[in-house]
């Protein structure tokens, strides 16, 4: 055997399980086509947040782009690639293919392992438009390395990359249209969750469309013309095209290698992401939870599974943010479906809120939503809208990952005066209802 384990793909999941191994004395060889560390660092989570705070800081747009580039250090991905090796990790670059239990092929060499970790992420989908080859079009990616700002930017999707673009760019200068097939925005959290950050990006100068597809797109100009459903049309010079991901495994061989895989491409894995034996799939691939933080854990999981000290993974309590002003932060289960009760309470109502409104005039918009068991009386989600969300909003995290009783919530002491006090009142009226 080359190596005691195979790692394809550095993303955040790939390098974290590469890391743990190795630190614990396994060799591994890790494996990349693209930039080490994957594509968070560079083209997504970072530079997406920085271009966010520098619209805030009412940057210009070179500005932006210089502090943008620095974050993602320059796309160069050579500190990261000397952190694995510096851990006694060998990297291998090229793309790699399965070729069997236990046997990698990454050009002409042939790698084997006992184990084979697979993390390659996934894709932008291109949706099926009619023109869309005709015209100027940005995937995420694209976009995020992109050194020009469009005059006029259409966007087509309403998820956390479509709300978080569009607050940028229109914060940076672009004129923003966004366009939503949905009836609200981020589609899968609770309906006021999306008609509250429609309304903010409304208020920051977003023209936001939502209940409407894209129907073609033709060249016009250096750009191009959109005709929407409703009838109307937008002109624009860019189009981004945030409508999703698909997971990275075209070519990869996982059926050869014993795994499978489902109808969207995804690789199956059970609880502990394994995909048969000896295979593992972690983060975006096996389309558990498509976020950087699953990843992570997966990786953990992972690890502690080659090293005999093995724990299933829980994906019961997997955060969501979103990073728009104001911040959007859920988890669990929001649906609202039968044999569940919830409540609300708006963020505006708490002092913290008066505070700011004193301090500089503004209106602190927001709310609260928490859903609980009817049965049990614990806490299954959560969606917080408001400032700093993501990080208040954790202490709801933490309850649904530990199952908490609605009661216990409604006697945590919390600090005055914080955003968190907005959680009080919402957890109380849920403790009435389970009480009735």
């Amino acid at each position: 055997m080359d190596s005691d384990v195979v790692v394809i793909g550095t993303g955040s999941g790939g390098k974290i399980a590469a890391l743990e191994l190795a630190r614990a004395g396994r060799s591994v060889v890790a494996v990349e086509d693209g930039l080490v560390g994957g594509y968070c660092p560079y083209l997504a989570c970072v530079p997406a947040k920085s271009l966010l705070l520098s619209a805030r800081a009412h940057l210009p747009w070179t500005a932006a782009v210089a502090v943008r580039d620095e974050a993602a250090s320059y796309r160069d991905d050579s500190a990261a690639a000397a952190e694995l090796t510096g851990e006694g990790i060998r990297v291998v670059r090229g793309r790699a293919r399965l070729a069997g239990p236990g046997r990698v092929v990454v050009g002409a060499d042939v790698l084997t392992a006992p184990a084979v970790v697979v993390g390659t992420g996934s894709t932008p989908v291109r949706p099926d438009v009619e023109g869309l080859d005709e015209v100027p079009t940005w995937t995420s990616e694209q976009m995020l390395a992109a050194p020009e700002l469009p005059a006029r930017l259409l966007i087509l999707g309403g998820g956390a990359v479509a709300c978080e673009s569009a607050q940028a760019y229109r914060g940076l200068g672009s004129r923003v249209v966004l366009v939503q097939r949905s009836a609200t925005l981020l589609a899968r959290e609770p309906r006021a969750v999306g008609e509250c950050l429609a309304a903010a990006l409304r208020a920051d100068g977003v023209d936001v469309r939502t209940g409407v597809t894209l129907a073609r797109v033709r060249p016009d100009g250096d750009g191009g013309l959109a005709e929407l459903s409703d009838g109307t049309t937008v002109g624009f010079d860019r189009l981004l095209l945030a409508t999703g991901r698909a997971p990275a495994t075209r070519g990869l061989g996982v059926e050869e290698a014993g795994g499978r895989l489902g109808e969207d491409g995804r690789v199956l894995v059970d609880a502990r992401c394994r995909a048969a034996p000896g295979l593992y799939a972690v983060g975006d691939v096996n389309g558990i939870a498509t976020y950087t933080h699953a990843a992570n854990h997966q990786a953990r999981v992972v690890a502690a599974d080659l090293l005999g000290r093995g724990y299933d993974a829980d994906h019961s309590a997997v955060p969501r943010a979103v990073y728009t002003d104001p911040t959007v932060f859920s988890v669990g289960d929001v649906s609202g479906g039968e044999g569940t009760v919830s409540a609300s309470f708006g963020v505006g109502d708490v002092a913290r809120a008066r505070l700011v409104r004193l301090s500089r005039p503004a209106e602190v918009t927001g709310h609260v939503v928490v859903f609980a068991d009817a049965a049990t009386g614990v806490l299954v989600g959560a969606s917080c809208v408001g400032p700093d969300a993501d990080s208040w909003g954790a202490e709801l995290a933490l309850a649904v990952r530990a199952r908490l009783d609605v009661e216990l919530l409604t006697r945590h002491v919390r600090a005055f005066p914080t955003w968190s006090e907005a959680i009080y009142p919402a957890v109380c009226s849920l403790h009435e209802q389970l009480s009735r």
